[in-house]
Protein backbone atom coordinates (compact mmCIF):
# COMPACT_ATOMS: atom_id res chain seq x y z
CA UNK A 1 0.00 0.00 0.00
CA UNK A 2 1.30 3.46 -0.91
CA UNK A 3 0.58 6.65 1.04
CA UNK A 4 0.56 10.12 -0.51
CA UNK A 5 2.89 12.59 1.21
CA UNK A 6 3.40 16.34 0.94
CA UNK A 7 5.91 18.77 2.45
CA UNK A 8 5.34 22.28 3.78
CA UNK A 9 8.62 24.18 3.72
CA UNK A 10 11.28 23.61 1.05
CA UNK A 11 14.27 24.91 3.00
CA UNK A 12 17.18 22.99 4.49
CA UNK A 13 15.44 20.22 6.43
CA UNK A 14 12.56 20.05 3.95
CA UNK A 15 14.76 19.52 0.89
CA UNK A 16 18.04 21.41 0.56
CA UNK A 17 20.18 19.50 3.08
CA UNK A 18 20.13 16.59 0.61
CA UNK A 19 22.36 18.61 -1.73
CA UNK A 20 24.49 20.49 0.81
CA UNK A 21 25.47 17.91 3.46
CA UNK A 22 28.89 16.35 2.96
CA UNK A 23 28.31 13.33 5.21
CA UNK A 24 26.66 10.10 4.01
CA UNK A 25 23.04 9.72 5.02
CA UNK A 26 19.53 10.99 4.31
CA UNK A 27 19.23 14.61 5.42
CA UNK A 28 15.84 15.97 4.29
CA UNK A 29 12.18 15.03 4.56
CA UNK A 30 11.89 14.88 0.77
CA UNK A 31 14.78 12.44 0.47
CA UNK A 32 13.41 10.32 3.33
CA UNK A 33 10.05 10.00 1.58
CA UNK A 34 11.78 8.97 -1.63
CA UNK A 35 13.69 6.30 0.29
CA UNK A 36 10.44 4.76 1.62
CA UNK A 37 8.76 2.25 -0.70
CA UNK A 38 5.41 2.75 1.04
CA UNK A 39 5.22 6.48 0.26
CA UNK A 40 4.73 8.57 -2.86
CA UNK A 41 5.86 12.18 -2.42
CA UNK A 42 3.41 14.18 -4.53
CA UNK A 43 3.81 17.85 -3.62
CA UNK A 44 5.66 20.58 -1.74
CA UNK A 45 4.81 24.17 -0.86
CA UNK A 46 6.76 27.25 0.18
CA UNK A 47 6.08 30.98 0.23
CA UNK A 48 9.38 31.57 -1.61
CA UNK A 49 8.72 31.01 -5.36
CA UNK A 50 12.34 30.21 -6.21
CA UNK A 51 12.67 27.74 -3.36
CA UNK A 52 9.48 25.83 -4.14
CA UNK A 53 10.34 25.73 -7.86
CA UNK A 54 13.78 24.33 -7.05
CA UNK A 55 12.31 21.70 -4.70
CA UNK A 56 9.59 20.64 -7.15
CA UNK A 57 12.14 20.22 -9.92
CA UNK A 58 14.62 18.39 -7.66
CA UNK A 59 12.12 15.74 -6.57
CA UNK A 60 9.75 15.69 -9.54
CA UNK A 61 6.69 16.81 -7.57
CA UNK A 62 4.10 19.56 -7.91
CA UNK A 63 4.92 22.87 -6.24
CA UNK A 64 2.46 25.21 -4.52
CA UNK A 65 2.78 28.74 -3.13
CA UNK A 66 0.40 28.14 -0.23
CA UNK A 67 -0.30 25.31 2.19
CA UNK A 68 -4.11 25.35 2.03
CA UNK A 69 -4.07 25.10 -1.75
CA UNK A 70 -1.72 22.14 -1.64
CA UNK A 71 -3.87 20.29 0.89
CA UNK A 72 -7.07 20.85 -1.11
CA UNK A 73 -5.55 19.87 -4.46
CA UNK A 74 -3.45 16.89 -3.37
CA UNK A 75 -5.32 15.34 -0.41
CA UNK A 76 -2.16 13.87 1.16
CA UNK A 77 -2.31 11.25 3.87
CA UNK A 78 1.05 12.23 5.40
CA UNK A 79 2.26 15.82 5.78
CA UNK A 80 5.65 17.15 6.88
CA UNK A 81 5.84 20.58 8.51
CA UNK A 82 9.30 22.04 7.87
CA UNK A 83 8.49 25.74 8.13
CA UNK A 84 9.84 28.33 10.64
CA UNK A 85 9.04 27.75 14.32
CA UNK A 86 6.48 30.54 14.59
CA UNK A 87 4.27 28.97 11.89
CA UNK A 88 4.06 25.49 13.40
CA UNK A 89 0.95 25.93 15.56
CA UNK A 90 -1.23 27.14 12.70
CA UNK A 91 0.11 24.79 10.02
CA UNK A 92 0.15 21.62 12.13
CA UNK A 93 -3.42 22.37 13.17
CA UNK A 94 -4.44 22.98 9.57
CA UNK A 95 -2.95 19.64 8.52
CA UNK A 96 -4.59 17.73 11.37
CA UNK A 97 -8.02 19.18 10.50
CA UNK A 98 -7.80 18.25 6.81
CA UNK A 99 -9.93 15.13 6.16
CA UNK A 100 -7.33 13.28 4.08
CA UNK A 101 -4.47 13.61 6.58
CA UNK A 102 -3.75 10.57 8.74
CA UNK A 103 -0.30 11.48 10.05
CA UNK A 104 1.87 14.57 10.52
CA UNK A 105 5.66 14.63 10.86
CA UNK A 106 6.59 18.01 12.30
CA UNK A 107 9.86 19.70 12.97
CA UNK A 108 10.20 20.93 16.54
CA UNK A 109 8.84 22.78 18.40
CA UNK A 110 5.12 22.14 18.17
CA UNK A 111 4.64 25.80 19.06
CA UNK A 112 6.51 28.63 20.72
CA UNK A 113 3.98 28.60 23.60
CA UNK A 114 3.01 25.71 25.87
CA UNK A 115 -0.78 26.27 25.77
CA UNK A 116 -0.75 26.14 21.97
CA UNK A 117 1.41 22.99 22.02
CA UNK A 118 -1.07 21.35 24.39
CA UNK A 119 -3.91 22.37 22.09
CA UNK A 120 -2.19 20.78 19.08
CA UNK A 121 -1.58 17.49 20.91
CA UNK A 122 -5.19 17.36 22.11
CA UNK A 123 -6.47 18.12 18.60
CA UNK A 124 -4.43 15.30 17.05
CA UNK A 125 -5.64 12.84 19.68
CA UNK A 126 -9.29 13.88 19.29
CA UNK A 127 -9.18 13.43 15.51
CA UNK A 128 -7.17 10.20 15.56
CA UNK A 129 -4.27 11.72 13.58
CA UNK A 130 -0.78 10.44 14.36
CA UNK A 131 1.46 13.35 15.35
CA UNK A 132 5.20 12.68 15.30
CA UNK A 133 7.96 15.20 15.97
CA UNK A 134 11.46 15.03 14.54
CA UNK A 135 13.57 15.03 17.68
CA UNK A 136 16.22 13.44 15.55
CA UNK A 137 18.17 11.26 17.95
CA UNK A 138 15.11 9.23 19.00
CA UNK A 139 15.10 7.74 15.52
CA UNK A 140 18.83 6.93 15.28
CA UNK A 141 19.83 3.25 15.59
CA UNK A 142 22.84 4.18 17.74
CA UNK A 143 20.71 5.97 20.31
CA UNK A 144 18.21 3.12 20.39
CA UNK A 145 21.16 0.85 21.19
CA UNK A 146 22.26 3.20 24.00
CA UNK A 147 18.75 3.36 25.44
CA UNK A 148 18.53 -0.44 25.58
CA UNK A 149 21.98 -0.62 27.20
CA UNK A 150 20.82 1.78 29.93
CA UNK A 151 17.48 -0.03 30.38
CA UNK A 152 19.32 -3.34 30.85
CA UNK A 153 21.26 -1.79 33.72
CA UNK A 154 24.67 -1.92 32.05
CA UNK A 155 25.48 1.56 33.40
CA UNK A 156 23.91 0.78 36.78
CA UNK A 157 21.85 3.38 38.62
CA UNK A 158 22.00 6.71 36.80
CA UNK A 159 23.42 9.37 39.11
CA UNK A 160 24.05 12.49 37.01
CA UNK A 161 23.48 13.74 33.47
CA UNK A 162 25.29 16.79 32.11
CA UNK A 163 25.82 18.37 28.73
CA UNK A 164 26.57 21.34 26.50
CA UNK A 165 24.56 23.01 23.71
CA UNK A 166 24.14 26.20 21.68
CA UNK A 167 21.37 28.20 19.98
CA UNK A 168 18.39 28.58 22.27
CA UNK A 169 16.75 26.75 25.16
CA UNK A 170 13.75 25.94 22.94
CA UNK A 171 15.33 25.68 19.49
CA UNK A 172 18.22 23.34 20.41
CA UNK A 173 17.86 22.90 24.16
CA UNK A 174 14.61 21.02 23.61
CA UNK A 175 16.59 18.45 21.57
CA UNK A 176 18.80 17.87 24.62
CA UNK A 177 15.87 17.69 27.05
CA UNK A 178 14.04 15.24 24.79
CA UNK A 179 17.11 13.02 24.47
CA UNK A 180 17.55 13.02 28.26
CA UNK A 181 13.86 12.08 28.61
CA UNK A 182 14.25 9.31 26.02
CA UNK A 183 17.35 7.82 27.68
CA UNK A 184 16.84 8.52 31.40
CA UNK A 185 13.18 9.39 31.99
CA UNK A 186 10.95 12.41 32.61
CA UNK A 187 12.33 15.64 34.07
CA UNK A 188 10.38 16.75 37.12
CA UNK A 189 11.89 20.20 37.79
CA UNK A 190 14.12 22.81 36.16
CA UNK A 191 15.93 25.94 37.29
CA UNK A 192 17.22 28.21 34.54
CA UNK A 193 20.19 30.58 34.68
CA UNK A 194 20.80 33.32 32.09
CA UNK A 195 24.60 33.30 32.15
CA UNK A 196 25.16 34.38 28.53
CA UNK A 197 22.62 37.25 28.71
CA UNK A 198 21.40 36.76 25.15
CA UNK A 199 18.52 38.88 23.91
CA UNK A 200 15.34 37.60 22.28
CA UNK A 201 12.53 35.21 23.20
CA UNK A 202 14.69 32.04 23.09
CA UNK A 203 17.94 32.65 25.01
CA UNK A 204 20.59 29.96 25.45
CA UNK A 205 20.43 29.14 29.17
CA UNK A 206 22.10 26.98 31.79
CA UNK A 207 19.62 24.57 33.40
CA UNK A 208 19.68 22.60 36.66
CA UNK A 209 17.46 19.50 36.39
CA UNK A 210 15.86 16.90 38.62
CA UNK A 211 14.75 13.62 37.01
CA UNK A 212 11.78 11.59 38.15
CA UNK A 213 14.07 8.61 38.85
CA UNK A 214 16.25 10.61 41.25
CA UNK A 215 19.17 11.59 39.01
CA UNK A 216 20.33 15.19 38.81
CA UNK A 217 21.34 17.03 35.66
CA UNK A 218 22.98 20.20 34.44
CA UNK A 219 22.93 21.60 30.93
CA UNK A 220 25.62 24.18 30.11
CA UNK A 221 24.96 26.95 27.60
CA UNK A 222 27.70 27.81 25.10
CA UNK A 223 28.23 30.69 22.67
CA UNK A 224 27.28 29.64 19.14
CA UNK A 225 29.51 32.37 17.70
CA UNK A 226 32.52 30.28 18.73
CA UNK A 227 31.32 26.90 17.43
CA UNK A 228 28.36 24.52 17.61
CA UNK A 229 28.27 21.84 20.30
CA UNK A 230 25.79 19.18 21.43
CA UNK A 231 27.04 16.73 24.04
CA UNK A 232 25.69 14.60 26.89
CA UNK A 233 27.53 12.78 29.68
CA UNK A 234 25.63 10.09 31.62
CA UNK A 235 27.23 8.83 34.85
CA UNK A 236 25.99 5.56 36.34
CA UNK A 237 27.10 3.35 39.22
CA UNK A 238 28.53 0.76 36.79
CA UNK A 239 29.68 2.91 33.89
CA UNK A 240 29.48 6.04 31.82
CA UNK A 241 28.12 7.01 28.39
CA UNK A 242 29.32 10.06 26.49
CA UNK A 243 27.52 11.48 23.47
CA UNK A 244 29.99 13.56 21.45
CA UNK A 245 30.36 15.13 18.00
CA UNK A 246 26.73 16.30 18.07
CA UNK A 247 25.67 12.69 18.52
CA UNK A 248 27.66 11.22 15.66
CA UNK A 249 29.66 9.17 18.19
CA UNK A 250 28.72 7.43 21.45
CA UNK A 251 31.42 6.29 23.89
CA UNK A 252 30.92 3.76 26.69
CA UNK A 253 33.16 3.31 29.73
CA UNK A 254 32.78 0.51 32.28
CA UNK A 255 34.10 0.07 35.80
CA UNK A 256 37.30 -1.95 36.15
CA UNK A 257 40.13 -2.55 38.61
CA UNK A 258 42.51 0.36 39.15
CA UNK A 259 46.32 0.03 39.12
CA UNK A 260 46.50 2.44 42.06
CA UNK A 261 45.89 -0.31 44.57
CA UNK A 262 43.61 -3.04 45.88
CA UNK A 263 40.03 -1.96 46.35
CA UNK A 264 40.23 0.97 43.92
CA UNK A 265 38.11 0.98 40.79
CA UNK A 266 38.09 3.26 37.76
CA UNK A 267 36.30 3.82 34.48
CA UNK A 268 37.93 2.14 31.51
CA UNK A 269 37.19 2.50 27.77
CA UNK A 270 34.94 -0.33 26.65
CA UNK A 271 33.43 0.50 23.26
CA UNK A 272 32.28 3.25 20.95
CA UNK A 273 29.73 3.21 18.17
CA UNK A 274 28.16 5.70 15.75
CA UNK A 275 24.92 7.50 16.53
CA UNK A 276 23.86 6.97 12.88
CA UNK A 277 22.18 10.36 12.66
CA UNK A 278 22.02 10.11 8.89
CA UNK A 279 19.41 7.36 9.30
CA UNK A 280 17.08 9.37 11.55
CA UNK A 281 14.68 10.74 8.92
CA UNK A 282 14.20 7.44 7.05
CA UNK A 283 13.54 5.78 10.41
CA UNK A 284 11.04 8.52 11.32
CA UNK A 285 9.17 8.06 8.05
CA UNK A 286 9.10 4.26 8.33
CA UNK A 287 7.93 4.60 11.94
CA UNK A 288 5.05 6.85 10.86
CA UNK A 289 3.99 4.36 8.18
CA UNK A 290 3.98 1.70 10.90
CA UNK A 291 1.73 3.91 13.02
CA UNK A 292 -0.85 4.17 10.24
CA UNK A 293 -0.72 0.46 9.46
CA UNK A 294 -0.76 -0.90 13.03
CA UNK A 295 -2.11 1.88 15.23
CA UNK A 296 1.00 2.03 17.41
CA UNK A 297 2.18 5.34 18.88
CA UNK A 298 5.00 7.26 17.15
CA UNK A 299 8.50 6.80 18.53
CA UNK A 300 8.51 10.53 19.26
CA UNK A 301 4.90 11.52 19.82
CA UNK A 302 3.31 14.90 20.30
CA UNK A 303 3.21 14.24 24.03
CA UNK A 304 6.94 13.48 24.06
CA UNK A 305 7.57 16.77 22.27
CA UNK A 306 5.26 18.53 24.70
CA UNK A 307 7.46 17.41 27.62
CA UNK A 308 10.62 18.72 25.93
CA UNK A 309 8.97 22.06 25.16
CA UNK A 310 7.65 22.28 28.73
CA UNK A 311 11.17 21.93 30.13
CA UNK A 312 12.57 24.52 27.70
CA UNK A 313 9.86 27.08 28.36
CA UNK A 314 10.01 26.47 32.12
CA UNK A 315 13.78 27.08 32.01
CA UNK A 316 13.16 30.42 30.27
CA UNK A 317 10.49 31.37 32.82
CA UNK A 318 12.71 30.28 35.71
CA UNK A 319 15.69 32.29 34.47
CA UNK A 320 13.60 35.45 34.25
CA UNK A 321 11.97 34.95 37.66
CA UNK A 322 14.75 33.27 39.63
CA UNK A 323 12.80 30.24 40.84
CA UNK A 324 12.71 26.47 40.47
CA UNK A 325 9.74 25.22 38.42
CA UNK A 326 8.11 21.81 38.84
CA UNK A 327 6.85 19.97 35.76
CA UNK A 328 4.05 17.54 34.97
CA UNK A 329 5.41 14.04 34.25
Amino acid sequence: MSFRAAIAGCGLIGSEFSDSMLLPGVWSHAEAYFACKSIELVAACDADPERVEKCAKRWGVRGYPDFAGMLESENPEIVSICTPDGTHFEMIGQAIRHPSVRAVLAEKPLSTGISQAEEIVALAESRGVFLAVNYTRRYCPGFDRLRKLIALGQLGDIQTVSGHYTKGALHNGSHWFDLAHFLIGPIRSVTGFDRLHESGPDPTLDALLEFEGGASGFLHSCDAAAYAIFEMDIIGSKGRAKIVDSGFRIEIQRVGASPFGAGYRRLEPAESFPGEIGQALPQAVEDLVGCIETGKAPRCSGRDALHAASVSLAAIESASGGMRIGLKT
